[in-house]
C-alpha cells in the first residue's frame, strides 16, 4: 500500500509525501485491510470533492484547511449518508492531517468542532425525523420483478444488482466489488468482499438464486453485443464485461458500458460509488410504482426480514448475511415476528 492508492490529481498528496509515506510504510500496512480500505476510500472521496468543487485541497494555511472541511461538512449533510458515515469520513481526513503534520481545525478550531457538531447533530435529528428506509421484503420484489421489463442495458443491470443484494443481503459497498470471477454458478454462490463483519479480508459465500443468475446472464449478455452494428462486441473491447467488476458505469444514454480500466480509480474508474446505487434503488422504485421508501439497505434488512418469516434459524439468518454474532439477525427476527404476535392474532381475531 503506497500513496499511489490514492487517487489524487491535485499536488496537495505530493507535497507531503515523505511524511505520508512514512506512516504508510511503518503502521498503515499493518493495519487490518478493511481499515486500509476505508481510509483510502473516505480520503479519494475528499479529493474527488476538492476537484468537483475546485478547491485547493490541505496545505500549510489554517483558514484553507477550515474553509475546504466546512464546505465538505455542508455537502456531506445535505447528501443521504449515514450520521456514522460522516463521522468516519471526518476521522479520516483528521488522521492524513495529523500524518501529514498539517494544521488540522478539526481538532484545533473552536468554531470549526461547533460547526462540525451542530450540522451533523441537525443532520441526525432530519434523518430520524424523516421516513426510514423499509424492508425490501419479497413481495415487494416481486411486484419490481413483474413490473419492470428490462428493454435498456440500463434495466438489466440495475435489476441484476437489485436481486443480487437481495439474495446475498449485500451493503452498497459490498455488491460494487463484485467481481465475474466471484459468481460460482455450480453453487449458486456469490464470493463477497470487504465486509464490515470481516477483518481478515478473506471475504464470505452467500447464496444467488437461479432467477437472479438469469438476470445477470442477460446483463452481460447485453453488455457483450454492439447494437449498433448488431454484432458482438470485439474481445478486446473495453466496454465488454470479460472479467474483472461486474457492476459498471454506463455511457449517457444508458446503452452502453463505458471502458473498462481495472487500473483505473476516482473519477476514471467506471466502478459504482455509493450515489449510483442509491439512485439505482430510487429508479427501480420509481419504475415499479413502489411508494415505500427503499434505499440500498432495504436488500439486506429485507432478505433478512423475509427469511425470519419463513421460519429461518438465527444461525441460517447469520451464514446468509456474513454477520458474526447473532445481535442483527435476531433484531430482524424480532420485527418480523411482530405481524405474528399475540396483539397481531387478537387484532384479526377482532377484524381490526
Amino acid at each position: 500500500m503506497t500513496t499511489n492508492s490514492i487517487s489524487i490529481t491535485s499536488g496537495f498528496v505530493s507535497t507531503y509525501k515523505k511524511a505520508v509515506n512514512a506512516y504508510f510504510t511503518d503502521i498503515f500496512t499493518k493495519l487490518p485491510k478493511n481499515t486500509q480500505r476505508a481510509y483510502v476510500s473516505d480520503f479519494n472521496e475528499f479529493a474527488i470533492f476538492c476537484e468537483q468543487e475546485n478547491l485547493p485541497g490541505f496545505n500549510e494555511v489554517m483558514d484553507n484547511n477550515l474553509h475546504c472541511i466546512k464546505r465538505y461538512v455542508e455537502v456531506l449533510c445535505q447528501s443521504p449518508l449515514a450520521y456514522r458515515t460522516i463521522k468516519r469520513r471526518l476521522s479520516a481526513l483528521s488522521k492524513f492531517l495529523g500524518i501529514a503534520q498539517l494544521p488540522n481545525p478539526i481538532t484545533q478550531s473552536v468554531y470549526l468542532k461547533d460547526f462540525v457538531r451542530l450540522s451533523l447533530a441537525e443532520n441526525e435529528k432530519y434523518q430520524l425525523s424523516s421516513r426510514q428506509a423499509v424492508p425490501l421484503t419479497l413481495d415487494l420484489l416481486e411486484q419490481i420483478n413483474e413490473s419492470v421489463i428490462p428493454d435498456s442495458l440500463l434495466e438489466m443491470r440495475d435489476l441484476a444488482l437489485i436481486n443480487l443484494m437481495f439474495d446475498a443481503l449485500m451493503r452498497a459497498d459490498e455488491v460494487v466489488r463484485v467481481r465475474l470471477d466471484h459468481i460460482n454458478r455450480r453453487d449458486n454462490a456469490v464470493l463477497v468482499l470487504t465486509s464490515k463483519s470481516d477483518q481478515s479480508g478473506k471475504g464470505s459465500y452467500r447464496y444467488i438464486s437461479n432467477s437472479t443468475l438469469a438476470m445477470i446472464d442477460e446483463y452481460v449478455e447485453e453488455s457483450n453485443f454492439d447494437a449498433a452494428n448488431s454484432v458482438p462486441r470485439n474481445p478486446e473491447d473495453p466496454r465488454r464485461i470479460n472479467s474483472g467488476i461486474l457492476f459498471r458505469r454506463l455511457s449517457n444514454r444508458g446503452h452502453a458500458l463505458l471502458p473498462y480500466d481495472e487500473s483505473a480509480t476516482g473519477k476514471s474508474s467506471a466502478v459504482l460509488e455509493y450515489s449510483s446505487v442509491y439512485r439505482i434503488w430510487k429508479r427501480i422504485a420509481l419504475s415499479a410504482n413502489i411508494k415505500e421508501n427503499i434505499t440500498p439497505h432495504s436488500g439486506r434488512v429485507g432478505g433478512a426480514v423475509s427469511l425470519a418469516e419463513s421460519g429461518a434459524t438465527l444461525p441460517e439468518m447469520q451464514l446468509a448475511g456474513g454477520w458474526r454474532s447473532p445481535e442483527m439477525p435476531g433484531h430482524y427476527g424480532q420485527q418480523a415476528a411482530v405481524g405474528k404476535g399475540g396483539m397481531a392474532r387478537l387484532a384479526k381475531k377482532r377484524g381490526r
